[in-house]
Protein backbone atom coordinates (compact mmCIF):
# COMPACT_ATOMS: atom_id res chain seq x y z
CA UNK A 1 0.00 0.00 0.00
CA UNK A 2 1.33 3.42 -0.88
CA UNK A 3 1.89 5.77 1.99
CA UNK A 4 -1.08 7.99 2.62
CA UNK A 5 -0.94 11.43 4.16
CA UNK A 6 -2.26 11.16 7.71
CA UNK A 7 -3.85 14.05 9.54
CA UNK A 8 -2.68 15.01 13.01
CA UNK A 9 -5.82 13.40 14.46
CA UNK A 10 -5.17 10.11 12.63
CA UNK A 11 -1.56 10.11 13.84
CA UNK A 12 -2.77 10.67 17.41
CA UNK A 13 -5.20 7.75 17.08
CA UNK A 14 -2.38 5.47 15.90
CA UNK A 15 -0.15 6.58 18.79
CA UNK A 16 -3.00 5.86 21.23
CA UNK A 17 -3.37 2.33 19.83
CA UNK A 18 0.38 1.75 19.94
CA UNK A 19 0.52 2.87 23.58
CA UNK A 20 -2.25 0.38 24.36
CA UNK A 21 -0.17 -2.30 22.64
CA UNK A 22 2.93 -1.38 24.64
CA UNK A 23 1.02 -1.72 27.90
CA UNK A 24 -0.24 -5.13 26.83
CA UNK A 25 3.24 -6.21 25.74
CA UNK A 26 4.55 -5.24 29.17
CA UNK A 27 1.88 -7.51 30.65
CA UNK A 28 3.13 -10.39 28.48
CA UNK A 29 0.48 -10.32 25.74
CA UNK A 30 2.40 -10.60 22.48
CA UNK A 31 -0.29 -11.37 19.90
CA UNK A 32 -2.45 -8.29 19.39
CA UNK A 33 -4.44 -8.55 16.16
CA UNK A 34 -6.99 -5.96 17.33
CA UNK A 35 -4.26 -3.30 17.51
CA UNK A 36 -3.09 -4.19 13.99
CA UNK A 37 -6.66 -4.08 12.67
CA UNK A 38 -7.25 -0.70 14.31
CA UNK A 39 -4.17 0.81 12.70
CA UNK A 40 -5.11 -0.69 9.34
CA UNK A 41 -8.63 0.76 9.70
CA UNK A 42 -7.24 4.24 10.34
CA UNK A 43 -4.89 4.02 7.36
CA UNK A 44 -7.71 2.72 5.14
CA UNK A 45 -9.89 5.67 6.17
CA UNK A 46 -7.08 8.06 5.25
CA UNK A 47 -6.67 6.35 1.88
CA UNK A 48 -10.41 6.70 1.17
CA UNK A 49 -10.31 10.35 2.24
CA UNK A 50 -7.47 11.03 -0.23
CA UNK A 51 -9.31 9.26 -3.03
CA UNK A 52 -12.44 11.33 -2.42
CA UNK A 53 -10.34 14.50 -2.49
CA UNK A 54 -8.79 13.50 -5.83
CA UNK A 55 -12.22 13.00 -7.42
CA UNK A 56 -13.23 16.58 -6.72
Amino acid sequence: MADVKLTVWEKAQIVRLEMKGIRRAAAGITVQPDIDRGIARIREGARRREQRAKKK
